[in-house]
């Protein structure tokens, strides 16, 4: 039995319950939001595993969306193995409630996109002594009054944008949208202009971040810094549904905030601060070469008050040939302090018990919030995990305040 322990300055398909089933719209998307077809696909009811749980049930994997009839007070789990992405396999499964969710579930798979990049040049005004062009799936640098080598995906209302400073050190950004990109193409040219500024605080040394996703997927790393007050450009134009987003950790404890582009709290001149207290999250591991992992005496806590708990996020990667995340509820969890899922025995899931002998990664998360856990898993993807490895689950484009947990070991399968 394995011990994980981390102190960081750092939950049924009854036969009862009222009203029939409830239809949840469940689609699996890429990472900026567009449709994928799994490899595999299956769901089951009830509390897993136990002879009260029903069997698992394979869903069709010519499609990417799936209607699920669910009781209201239905626990119930759904498994996918997305697809590889050079020869390492996916998996993402989560352990829900029908009544903590709206109607809809998006899930996302981590590496695999449903179209193709073209490598796409752009020229812009004024020119930039540093600067850098980014997509939604790439970034390159932007110097003088040119780009190229952009990875854009390939499709309708595409968008690339500019951000850099001039030899007086002015900082300027730009944006062009609505692209329909076919194919390897040159845009532009994109007029610049001078970006404003705002100010975020966190406590010193706390390692911390500021950036901005844009509606259209296309991530701009703005700040890091080492704690205390940091300017912070603050780009314009900005639109509803664009995304700042702001992080600070101190060991494994880290809090996060998301904010509409049109928060008053964003706005230019604006002073946002950051903190996080400590917390805890703490539990004993153990597995068979053949079967995923048991937890017991599953705890956290520390989270400020006002938050709610959201649920656990886990981790298993085998480095280059297979990787499983996982989510579970706080409905789903309940009262218990000992977990076990047994998606290996989901039909197509068998590969994602890791090999016996190897090293694997470990990773745990426990979230809480000030958003519910429905809105949270209905919102469309943020590109890239915050965290590797501990946050794909809930990092939406959707406002919210988050603060997680981190636990990160290596295990001997």
């Amino acid at each position: 039995m394995k011990r994980f322990r981390l102190l960081a300055p750092l939950v049924l398909l009854t036969a009862c319950g009222g009203g029939g089933p409830q239809p949840l719209n469940v689609t699996l998307v890429d990472g900026i939001g567009e449709p994928l077809q799994p490899l595999a696909a299956a769901w089951r009811v009830g509390p897993p595993p136990s002879s009260g749980s029903l069997p698992w049930n394979a869903l069709p994997v010519a499609q990417s969306s799936w209607s699920l009839p669910l009781l209201p007070s239905a626990r119930f789990q759904i498994a996918f193995r997305c697809p590889d992405v050079g020869g390492t396999q996916f998996y993402v499964s989560l352990d829900l409630m029908r009544n903590e969710l709206g109607n809809n579930l998006l899930v996302r798979c981590p590496s695999a996109y449903a179209n193709a990049t073209a490598n796409v040049s752009g020229a812009f005004t004024p020119a930039l002594t540093t600067g850098m062009a980014f997509s939604a799936r790439g970034q390159v640098s932007a110097n003088s009054t040119s780009f190229s080598g952009l990875s854009v995906p390939l499709g309708p209302g595409r968008e690339v944008a500019v951000l850099g400073q001039d030899s007086t050190g002015t900082l300027y950004f730009g944006r062009l949208a609505s692209l329909n990109i076919t194919g390897p193409t040159t845009v532009g040219p994109l007029s610049l202009t001078p970006t404003s500024t705002l100010s975020t605080t966190t406590p010193p040394g706390f390692f911390s971040y500021a950036g901005l996703v844009l509606a259209s997927y296309v991530p701009l790393d703005l700040a890091s810094w080492t704690g205390g007050t940091q300017s912070v450009p603050r780009p314009s134009p900005v639109v509803a549904g664009d995304l700042f987003q702001f992080w600070t950790c101190h060991g494994f404890s880290c809090a996060l905030q998301r904010k509409d582009a049109n928060d008053p709290a964003v706005a230019p001149s604006a002073s946002l601060s950051l903190s996080v207290p400590p917390l805890s999250l703490s539990g004993n591991e153990s597995h068979t070469s053949s079967t995923l992992p048991t937890f017991s005496n599953l705890t956290s806590g520390g989270f400020s008050p006002g938050l709610g708990f959201l649920g656990y996020a886990l981790f298993l990667g085998e480095p280059g040939i297979r990787y499983w995340r996982h989510f579970v509820s706080p409905g789903a969890l309940g009262s218990s302090s000992s977990y076990h899922v047994d998606v290996e025995t989901a039909p197509g899931m068998a590969g994602v018990v890791p090999s016996p002998g190897s090293a694997v990664q470990f990773r745990a998360t426990a979230f809480a919030g000030d958003q519910p856990l429905s809105a949270l898993l209905a919102a469309r993807p943020i590109p890239g995990e915050t965290f590797p490895g501990h946050t794909l689950f809930l990092d939406r484009m959707w406002p919210v305040q988050l603060e997680t947990a981190l636990l990160q070991t290596t295990l001997t399968w």
